[in-house]
């Protein structure tokens, strides 16, 4: 039915500051210690982290509260210590309006000797964890940024040589789709190349990488006619890393790839920068390109510099060796940009899109709606709004006539021969429903391409969890993750 589209559209189109309330509220992938256990329920099983948050509005004595999507449990708590545990979603009982984590940066102390010292460090009281003011989808994805998509960080074309490990093949590009534009539409790809040799009859082969690393001459990756590394969204520093070592880094490229560690550290940056489940990098003079790769290992949450688990090392010799480094937070802030977006060295020129014609190219960066446009749209939505009111009322009508016709037995008006009324007609047929979920797919897949083969990695928490951990809850999380 036409009305009911328009309705779960309109529902979609309602969300929307839902979710942008939200930003940054929610830790995903950690949980609290000390649940409640003074209440009774605890734990509730709901359906959304939103309807758990309220739980513990409603709910005297909770602060926090920690969801399992793949059980429903929701458990209410108060006070306690974020941890990193596979599979939750934890947040406060309320989100501020202005998350100190999206835009406050830590004091001096930090990092410092124990978590609730390095807690403390930062305004808001908590260190920022993974991705938490990145947009999300409703399972806990990455979203793409709706200000902005990608830009290029290195192009093939300006002499980045684009021979990278870690590429995965993508075979299954949709119709008016390149192998550069589903990377750009898709946060976790980092880097995409395209070439020919691999296949027998010479056609061009796509290549995509959650993270494209140690991309120079010396790597065992593919050799491409093109590729681009990118960046999704924007980032800020949090804080310089020179003379310390993160514990917990992987190396991505030595440190004799590059002719002076000048060059090798813009690079190892600009890896970072493209990678949105990278929240470190450092260069070391003697070791190279160290970044976080949380499917390789993981960085101790918080950051301590003492005890057994520290994340941090001031005094090694490898640290003395660090020479450039940043702890850095992916985010989606800044003015709108076209897809794709030009090189940052390019200035305001237009980027090709392989597969589009010129006339047919998005705009330059820097373009934007004229304000009438919106108004266009706003009179739109109300227009549709109206519609969709005058439908329902006039369904409503049209059964109550019908009701008074049948004596207010409307299961007889179906049954009643030479109505002509037939079920399959209206929807009710395996082949409407099965024509219902194909058109709920395809606009799945029109609303977030995906990259098959990718697993989204788990962080894990090092050493034995904090006591009062939700053990039954991690039991049934089968190891999800959710970023």
């Amino acid at each position: 039915m036409a009305w009911l589209r328009g309705l779960l559209l309109l529902e979609v189109v309602l969300l929307i500051p839902v979710v942008a309330d939200t930003l940054g509220c929610f830790h995903y992938g950690f949980a609290f210690t000390n649940p409640l256990s003074n209440i009774t329920g605890n734990p509730f099983n709901v359906v959304s982290a939103d309807e758990c948050q309220m739980q513990c509005k409603n709910t005297i004595g909770c602060s926090n509260f920690g969801y399992y999507p793949v059980s429903g449990a929701c458990y209410l708590g108060h006070g306690g210590v974020l941890y990193a545990i596979q599979g939750a979603i934890a947040g406060p009982k309320e989100c501020p309006s202005l998350n100190p984590a999206c835009t406050a940066l830590p004091d001096p102390s930090f990092p410092a000797e124990t978590p609730p010292q390095t807690m403390e460090a930062w305004p808001g009281g908590v260190q920022p964890t993974p991705l938490q003011c990145w947009p999300r989808r409703s399972d806990g994805l990455p979203s793409r940024c709706r200000n902005q998509t990608a830009s290029v960080l290195e192009d093939t074309e300006d002499g980045w040589p684009g021979q990278c490990d870690g590429m995965v093949k993508i075979v299954d590009l949709r119709g008016g789709e390149t192998c550069q534009t589903r990377c750009m539409l898709t946060p976790l790809c980092s880097v995409w190349a395209i070439e020919s040799s691999s296949d027998a009859y010479g056609a061009a082969v796509c290549w995509h990488g959650m993270l494209g690393h140690n991309c120079s001459h010396n790597s065992n990756g593919i050799r491409p006619s093109r590729a681009q590394r990118l960046q999704h969204g924007t980032y800020r520093v949090l804080m310089q890393t020179v003379g310390v070592q993160i514990l917990g880094l992987h190396n991505s490229f030595g440190g004799t790839v590059y002719g002076d560690w000048q060059e090798g550290a813009k690079h190892c940056k600009l890896e970072c920068r493209s990678y949105l489940l990278c929240q470190y990098w450092q260069y070391s003079r003697v070791y190279g390109c160290f970044l976080e790769m949380p499917q390789r290992s993981a960085v101790g949450y918080p950051l301590t510099t003492t005890g057994v688990f520290r994340s941090v090392n001031r005094n090694s010799e490898a640290a003395r060796d660090i020479v450039a480094g940043e702890m850095i937070q992916h985010n989606c802030v800044g003015e709108m940009s076209a897809i794709p977006t030009a090189a940052p060295s390019a200035g305001e020129s237009q980027l090709v899109v392989p597969g589009i014609s010129p006339e047919t190219q998005p705009a330059t960066a820097g373009s934007a709606w004229p304000w009438w446009i919106n108004m266009v749209l706003f009179a739109a939505l109300c227009l549709c709004l109206s519609v969709i009111g005058a439908a329902v009322w006039m369904g409503l009508e049209e059964r109550a006539k019908r009701r008074a016709r049948h004596g207010g037995n409307l299961r007889q008006a179906w049954s009643t021969p030479g109505h002509g009324q037939d079920p399959k007609l209206h929807g009710y047929s395996p082949a409407a429903q099965h024509g219902q979920e194909a058109t709920s797919s395809f606009m799945q897949n029109i609303h977030m391409p995906q990259m098959p083969h990718f697993q989204m990695p788990g962080y894990g928490s090092q050493g034995p969890p904090p006591p009062n951990m939700h053990r039954e809850a991690h039991r049934q999380t089968r190891g999800g993750r959710y970023f």
